[in-house]
C-alpha cells in the first residue's frame, strides 16, 4: 500500500513530546580510540554530529590546524574539543617522552596556572605479570610503585601510613595468607627482648632455647644465645664461688657454699657506669646533692642464706629488686663469726669505696639492715646488752625516761668508729671476757664494715614491726585483764567463763615463764656467738693459753645458760599441760572472748601473726593495720562483746579502745612523715619531732607506767635518733631503707625452686645469683611487657 506525503499529518503534541525526550548515542561511538561516549537528546543529535571530535571531517580540520600552527602555544590555544581522540593521545605521548628524564610531567589544572597541580608519570606497560617476571623486573616495579605511592600520599611517611591502613582493612585470613606467602609471618623483636624475657620469667637457658624454637614456629625471631651471653658478659662481672669454713646451726664448723665479688670498688664503679649509659641515674630533683652518688650496702638473713647486697640510691626505684646487686651470699646463719669470715675481706674495700669518686662525684656509702645485723657489724653484744643503742651510750634502764630527765648527759654522746675501736681494744686488753662487756659500752668485736655510724640508716621496716607488735602485746594484756573481770561477773552456768577464771593465773604464770625462757635463750645465743667466734679464729692461729682459758670459760657459761633455758622450758611445758587438762581442749589454749575478738579484728583487716618468730607481723600487714579504718576496727572489736555480755564494763572497754587508738594513730602520724623517699623541710622535721614526743608520752603513760611493757631499743631509736638522722640527710628514710634486701629472700626462694635440679649447692647458688643479677641489666630495665588492668581496676581507679 502506497502512502503519499500529502496524506501525512503532524503528530499529536504528546507524541512529539515523547519523541523529543528520547536520547541517542553519537553516530561515532565506535570511531577512533574508545569512540565518542556522549548521549544527547534526539533534537540535538545533528548539531553534535557536525562538531563531534570523532567525526572524520572534524579530525581532518584539526590536523590541518595543527599542521598550519608554528608554535606549541598555538596548539594549546586550540579549542579543547579539537584536542581529543588520536590527536590528544599522540600529543600527550610526545610531551611525556620529552620530559621522560624527569620521570613526571606536572601541569596546572587551569589555564591561569593557579589550579591544583596534576602530575603525569611515565609507566611502562606490563607485558609479563609479576608472578612470571624476573627478580630484577619485580624489584624495578616495586620501586615504581613506591615512587607512585609517595607522589599520591605526600611522601614516604604518608605512603607508609597508607600501607598500614590498607593492611588493617584486610580480613584476618587475608593478612595471614599474605604474611605466609611473603615469608614474613611474625616479626623480629627489638634487641634485648629475649634477655628481658629470661630475667622477667626466670627462665633457665634450656627453657629459653625451647621458647626461641616455639617463637620461630610463628615467625618471631629472638636474638641468639651467643648474643645474649655476650651482652651479659659486658654488663655483669663474674662471681667467685668457693666453700667457706663457717659455723653451722648444729654446732662446729662445716664447709658452706658462698659466692661473692672480690673487688667491691670496681663492681660499684662498673654498675654506676652501666646505669649511667642506660639513663637510669637520677638525683631525685635535688634530694641527693649533684656532687654526690649514694650507695647503700647492707645484709639480711632469710631463706637459709645470708645476703650482703648493694643498692645505688641514684635510681628511680632504689629499693626495687632490679636495683639490688648481691655482693656476698653464703648458705649459713648470720652469726658474728660467719660474718667476720665472709665479710672481713670488705673491711678495707669499704674504706676505699668511701674515698673513691665517679665522674668527679664523691661516693657516699650508707649501711642498711635490721638492728641485729647492724649491731653485729659494729661489734656490739646486741639489743639485750647494758648499752644496746647503736648510736649512743644510753643505758637500757635509762631509756624508760625521756632524755631531759636522765641524770647523765654523757650517755647521749654519739658513738663513732674511733670510739668503737677504742672500746674494743680495752675489751681485748681485759681478757675479752663477755662479763666485762658492760664496762666497755658493750663492744666485744671489731667492726666488720667500717661505715660511719651517722650513715647507718635506722631500719624503718623493723621499726614498724617492733613497735606495732609492742602495742598489740600491751593491748592483749589489757584485754586479758578485761576478760578476767568479765569472767568474774559471769554466771556459774557459763562454762567457758568459769574455766577462764581458773585459767587466768595459769596464763599469767606461763607468760612469765615464756619471758624467762626467751631471756635465757638470748643469753645462750650471745654466748654461742662469742664461742663460735673465738673457736673459729683459734683454729687459724697458734694455740694460746689465754685463748684456751677463754674457750673453757665460754663453754662453761654456755652450759649454764643452756641448763637455765631447759629448766624454764620444762616449767613452761608443764603449765601448758595444766592449761590443756583444765580447758579440755588438747593442743589449743582457751582464750577469753575479748582477746579472741582482737584476733578476729586483725584477720578482718588483713593482718595475721606469723606462726613462728614469736608471733610477729609482716611489713605489708602493718602498713594496712595503721590506716584509720583498720585502727578503729582493731581497737574497738572487743566493745561488741562487752556490750552484749556485761554492759557494766563498757566504760573500761571504752577506755582501752581510746588508749590504743591514740597509740596506733600517733605512731601512724610519725610513720607517714619519716617513711618516704622525698625531701623534707625544717617544718616537717619540727612536726615529726612533736609527733614522736607526743607518741612517747602516751607510750610511757599508758603502757610503761602500767607495767605492760618497757621502752625497747626500737622505741629509743624512734625517740632519740630518727629526727637527727633525717635532719642530716634532708630526706625521708624510705630512700635508704632495708626493703630491697628483704625482697631478695622471696626472689631467691623462687629461683631456688626453679634451679633445684642442680645437684651441687655451690653451682646452684652461683646460678641463682647470676640469674637474679640479669634483672639489673639495661635490657631487663627497658624492655617491659604490656600489662592490662583488670576490669575491677579499670572500674575503680581508687583501688590502684
Amino acid at each position: 500500500m502506497s502512502m503519499a506525503a500529502s496524506s501525512l499529518c503532524k503528530p499529536s503534541k504528546i507524541v512529539c513530546t515523547i519523541i523529543s525526550s528520547v536520547s541517542l548515542r553519537c553516530d561515532f561511538h565506535q570511531a577512533g580510540v574508545g569512540g565518542c561516549h556522549k548521549i544527547v537528546p534526539l533534537e540535538q543529535l545533528q548539531e553534535h554530529v557536525k562538531s563531534c571530535p570523532f567525526n572524520p571531517a572534524v579530525v581532518g580540520q584539526a590536523i590541518s590546524a595543527v599542521r598550519q600552527s608554528t608554535t606549541v602555544a598555538d596548539i594549546l590555544q586550540a579549542p579543547a574539543e579539537l584536542l581529543q581522540g588520536d590527536v590528544a593521545t599522540k600529543l600527550l605521548a610526545h610531551l611525556v617522552k620529552a620530559r621522560a628524564e624527569e620521570g613526571k610531567l606536572e601541569v596546572k589544572s587551569s589555564s591561569d596556572g593557579r589550579g591544583k597541580p596534576q602530575v603525569y608519570m611515565l609507566i611502562s606497560d606490563c607485558s609479563v605479570p609479576s608472578t612470571d617476571a624476573s627478580a630484577s623486573t619485580v624489584k624495578r616495579r616495586e620501586a615504581a610503585l613506591a615512587k607512585l605511592a609517595e607522589q599520591i600520599c605526600g611522601g614516604p611517611e604518608g605512603a607508609r601510613a597508607q600501607l598500614i591502613g590498607q593492611m588493617k582493612r584486610m580480613a584476618a585470613a587475608q593478612q595471614e595468607d599474605l604474611l605466609q606467602q611473603a615469608g614474613l609471618k611474625g616479626s623480629t623483636p627489638a634487641l634485648g627482648t629475649a634477655l628481658a624475657i629470661k630475667a622477667d620469667l626466670s627462665l633457665p637457658w634450656t627453657q629459653l632455647r625451647k621458647l626461641r624454637q616455639w617463637m620461630r614456629t610463628f615467625g618471631i625471631n629472638l636474638e641468639s644465645e651467643r648474643t645474649m651471653r655476650a651482652a651479659l658478659a659486658r654488663q655483669l662481672p663474674t662471681y667467685t664461688a668457693v666453700e667457706l669454713p663457717l659455723s653451722s646451726k648444729t654446732g662446729g664448723v662445716s664447709m658452706a657454699a658462698a659466692v661473692f665479688y672480690p673487688d667491691l670498688v670496681s663492681v660499684a664503679l662498673h654498675f654506676l657506669g652501666i646505669m649511667s649509659q642506660s639513663g637510669r641515674l637520677t638525683w631525685h630533683s635535688g634530694v641527693i646533692p649533684e656532687s654526690e652518688v649514694w650507695i647503700k650496702v647492707g645484709g639480711d638473713h632469710g631463706g637459709g642464706s645470708f645476703k650482703l647486697s648493694m643498692q645505688i640510691a641514684n635510681t628511680s626505684n632504689p629499693n626495687a629488686p632490679s636495683n639490688t646487686i648481691p655482693i656476698c651470699i653464703f648458705n649459713e646463719k648470720d652469726s658474728a663469726a660467719n660474718l667476720e669470715t665472709a665479710l672481713g675481706q670488705y673491711r678495707s674495700q669499704i674504706q676505699a669505696l668511701q674515698q673513691a669518686t665517679w665522674q668527679g662525684k664523691a661516693i657516699r656509702v650508707f649501711l642498711f639492715g635490721d638492728y641485729e645485723f647492724q649491731t653485729v657489724n659494729y661489734g656490739l653484744s646486741g639489743a639485750g646488752g647494758l648499752r644496746p643503742c647503736l648510736h649512743c651510750h644510753c643505758l637500757k634502764s635509762d631509756m624508760v625516761r625521756p632524755c631531759e630527765q636522765r641524770e647523765s648527759n654523757t650517755d647521749q654522746q654519739p658513738r663513732t668508729l674511733e670510739k668503737l675501736a677504742s672500746d674494743h681494744q680495752k675489751f681485748v686488753d681485759t681478757g675479752s671476757k663477755l662479763s666485762t662487756a658492760k664496762h666497755h659500752n658493750n663492744v666485744i668485736r671489731k667492726c666488720i664494715l667500717p661505715i660511719p655510724i651517722n650513715q647507718a640508716i635506722i631500719p624503718i621496716l623493723h621499726l614498724d614491726l617492733g613497735i606495732f607488735k609492742w602495742v598489740i602485746d600491751a593491748l592483749e594484756k589489757d584485754l586479758n585483764e578485761l576478760d578476767t573481770q568479765l569472767s568474774a561477773r559471769s554466771t556459774a552456768a557459763d562454762t567457758d567463763a568459769t574455766k577462764f577464771a581458773s585459767l587466768c593465773q595459769l596464763h599469767a604464770d606461763i607468760r612469765a615463764e615464756k619471758l624467762a625462757m626467751d631471756n635465757a635463750f638470748t643469753q645462750q645465743a650471745c654466748i654461742q656467738q662469742q664461742l663460735e667466734f673465738v673457736a673459729l679464729h683459734a683454729q687459724q692461729q697458734q694455740p694460746d693459753q689465754d685463748v684456751a682459758r677463754l674457750l673453757a670459760e665460754l663453754q662453761q657459761n654456755h652450759q649454764v645458760s643452756a641448763q637455765e633455758h631447759q629448766q624454764h622450758s620444762v616449767r613452761h611445758a608443764k603449765l601448758q599441760h595444766d592449761i590443756i587438762n583444765l580447758s579440755g581442749t588438747p593442743g589449743k589454749e582457751l582464750k577469753g572472748p575479748c582477746y579472741s575478738s582482737l584476733d578476729e579484728a586483725l584477720k578482718d583487716n588483713g593482718v595475721e601473726r606469723q606462726v613462728y618468730h614469736g608471733g610477729s607481723f609482716i611489713g605489708n600487714h602493718v602498713h594496712m593495720a595503721l590506716k584509720d579504718n583498720a585502727i578503729k576496727g582493731i581497737t574497738k572489736a572487743h566493745m561488741t562483746i562487752i556490750q552484749s555480755r556485761c554492759p557494766e564494763l563498757a566504760d573500761d572497754g571504752l577506755m582501752i579502745s581510746q588508749r590504743y587508738e591514740k597509740l596506733l594513730t600517733g605512731y601512724a602520724a610519725c610513720r607517714s612523715t619519716f617513711s618516704h623517699c622525698n625531701s623534707i623541710s625544717d617544718e616537717d622535721l619540727e612536726q615529726l619531732d612533736k609527733d614522736i614526743r607526743e607518741f612517747m608520752v602516751v607510750c610511757r603513760e599508758e603502757v610503761v607506767d602500767r607495767k605492760l611493757g618497757n621502752i625497747t631499743p626500737k622505741l629509743h631509736l624512734l625517740e632519740e635518733h630518727t629526727v637527727p638522722l633525717m635532719r642530716t640527710l634532708r630526706v625521708g628514710l624510705g630512700l635508704l631503707a632495708e626493703q630491697g634486701a628483704e625482697s631478695l629472700h622471696s626472689r631467691f626462694n623462687t629461683l631456688n625452686a626453679i634451679f633445684k635440679n642442680i645437684p651441687s649447692p655451690l653451682a646452684r647458688l652461683k646460678t641463682v645469683t647470676q640469674q637474679h643479677l640479669i634483672t639489673t641489666t639495661q635490657e631487663a630495665s627497658t624492655v617491659k611487657p604490656v600489662s592490662r588492668k583488670r576490669k575491677a581496676e579499670e572500674q575503680s581507679p581508687s583501688s590502684i
